[in-house]
This record gives structure tokens, sequence and C-alpha cells, in this order.
């Protein structure tokens, strides 16, 4: 006697494929978000480390970090040490701290781009090589891309310097300053000492840190930093960086953000020029030294919604591309005397 053995019809079993594949057009998008959700969480932990770090600096110097070091004699000014620098023994980095040695500059990756923007600077004798090549995970945003550059000591947390001249300082004027009446008014500044007395908005008005996306060596039009001619204020910088068609226009540099241990706009500073998720730019043709630079650099996110902000009483906030203008740079100054908030 034979059995009859029961079996899916083809039409069956195109209607349980058809089933599987809106399950899976359902659920992926959920998957995702979820997997994504748990990053900007891990994101958010890192910032907020960055925010106790600073505050431990600070217990133990009386003021902040500098956000770009001092330059050094016979080495580019652009191989400087930054604020993620000093801020490692507060990170559980001690162990790469007693490697940086701070009595010569850092080694520097090379930006690339055109006018050969700051080429790789390497010592003599190899000092500092190992230290300024290690990557610190809590300094990548989990939500950016990988890189498959060699040089991974890169970079996604930015200090808040302030405002739009790039090397401008506090201090008196110098001889060779095309602006003298112009000061820096952020946190992070070249050979900064800021404390808690000098941030007169309050700590909950002041912006700290923030994340930018990095670049990846090919033009992007999210991470590219971006030429533009010399310009003479705040205005001026805006207007032009805002005009230009990223389709068009010559990245100055498609590394923004390939290294921790430079003190640099390119790398480890933003500004409020512009709102979050805007475009980046770096005067070319400036006179006299970098103090005359005129740069907008935006911070920048991946995660949904806008990027995340963390203020000086270590909060950390999602600040959206849509806030007003005014306000954002109002929280970009420490002693602006504006009203701030959110």
């Amino acid at each position: 006697m034979f059995r009859l053995r029961s079996a899916f019809t083809l039409v069956e079993l195109l209607v349980v494929i058809a089933i599987i594949g809106v399950l899976v057009g359902i659920l992926l998008p959920a998957v995702q978000a979820a997997r994504e959700s748990a990053r900007r969480t891990q994101c958010t932990n890192q910032i907020r480390q960055i925010g106790l770090a600073l505050h431990n600096y600070m217990g133990v110097h009386k003021f902040l970090p500098f956000g770009k070091g001092p330059s050094y004699p016979g080495a580019p000014v652009y191989a400087r040490w930054s604020q993620h620098a000093l801020m490692l023994p507060f990170l559980e980095q001690s162990a790469l701290w007693e490697k940086c040695d701070f009595s010569y500059p850092p080694e520097t990756p090379g930006m690339a781009g055109v006018l050969a923007f700051m080429p790789p600077y390497t010592n003599a004798n190899g000092k500092n090589a190992i230290a300024s090549r290690t990557a610190v995970p809590g300094f990548l945003c989990p939500s950016d891309a990988a890189s498959s550059d060699p040089w991974q000591a890169q970079n996604n947390y930015v200090a808040n310097q302030g405002s739009w001249l790039c090397d401008r300082t506090d201090a008196p004027a110098l001889p060779t300053d095309t602006l003298p009446n112009e000061i820096q008014t952020g946190i992070f500044y070249l050979k900064s000492k800021v404390s808690s007395a000098h941030i007169r908005d309050g700590l909950s008005h002041t912006a700290f840190f923030s994340e930018k996306i990095r670049g990846h060596g090919i033009p992007d039009a999210r991470s590219d930093m971006f030429v533009i001619p010399h310009q003479v204020t705040q205005q001026g910088v805006f207007d032009a960086c805002n005009a230009i068609n990223p389709l068009t226009a010559t990245p100055l540099t498609s590394k923004w953000g390939y290294s921790w241990v430079m003190g640099e706009n390119c790398c480890t500073q933003y500004n409020h020029v512009a709102v979050p998720n805007s475009k980046t730019c770096g005067g070319t043709g400036f006179p006299g030294t970098m103090t005359n630079m005129a740069m907008q650099v935006a911070p920048s996110s991946h995660h949904t919604g806008g990027v995340q902000v963390l203020f000086g009483d270590g909060a950390v906030t999602v600040v959206t591309s849509d806030i007003d203008l005014v306000l954002w740079r109002a929280i970009g100054t420490r002693a602006g005397l504006e009203n701030s908030e959110l």
C-alpha cells in the first residue's frame, strides 16, 4: 500500500515567502532603530565621561585644559597638543598619558586636501609616535563608520572654541593681528586657562563639548572642510560658507577628525558660527598667522534629531539644527552675559 506524502503547493510556498518578507520588512527597521538607540546611549555616556573628566581636571588644576597647546621650535604650528591629551589621566587612560612626552610635539597624520594642508609631522627621534597613533575608544562615536585608514587614532568629540578666528585668544592683539578687537569667546582655545570664575554666563548655559562626523579621506559633504576666501567678519564667514555648493566646492580636507592629539579645528574643536549640521569651512589666503584664519566648524552627527551637546554643569542635551542662531551663538560664549535657555 502506498501512502501519499503531504507537501506544500507552489502557491502555498509563495504565500509563506511573501509573509516572511513582510515580517522582515516590518522587523528590520525596528532592529536597526534598537541598535542605533544603543549606539546613541553609548555615545551619550562617552560624552558624559568627558564632562566628568573635565570637572576632575578642574578640581586638580583649578582651570580647564587648554584647547590648543603652544607650538614647538622647529615644528609646524599645528603639531600641538589638544585638550583630549590633557584629559587622559581623568578618562582612565593613565598608561597612554605616560607615553606622551609633552616636551615634544605630537605626531600628526597629515590632513591631505588642497594646498598640502597640514602635512604629516614626525619627531626626528620618534618621540610620541606610539601615543599619537593609539586609538582611544572613548573618543569614537559608535554611530560613525569605522575607518580603514592605518591612522586609527581618530576623534568624534569636539571642544567648544567659541567664535570664528582659528588661533585668536583673549590676550591683547599682536601687531600682525588684522582684527585687534576680536577675542576668543569660548572655553577651549589657544593656550587657554579658563576657570569656573571666567564662565560668567553660568555652567548650565555654556556649551563645553559636542560631536562631529569624521571624514574618511574621500569627499563627503557632511564631513569635508571646504575652502572659502579669507573673511574679516563672522557674518562674512557664515555667508561665504553657507553659500557654497558641496558638490562643486573644493575640500580643504576630507580627513576631519583624523587625530585626537592635535589641538586644531580640523580634529578636536568646533565653534558656534553656524547651527549644528551646517557646512564646515576654512578661509585661505589670510595674512600673517592662523590668528587671522576665518573658520566655520559646526558640530554634526549621524544620530537622528540633532547633535548631543555637553554643558558645563555636566548635562548632555540634544540640540537640533533648527535652533535659533542667536541662541546657539549665545551658548557658545563663556561671558556674553546672555540669558540662554534651550
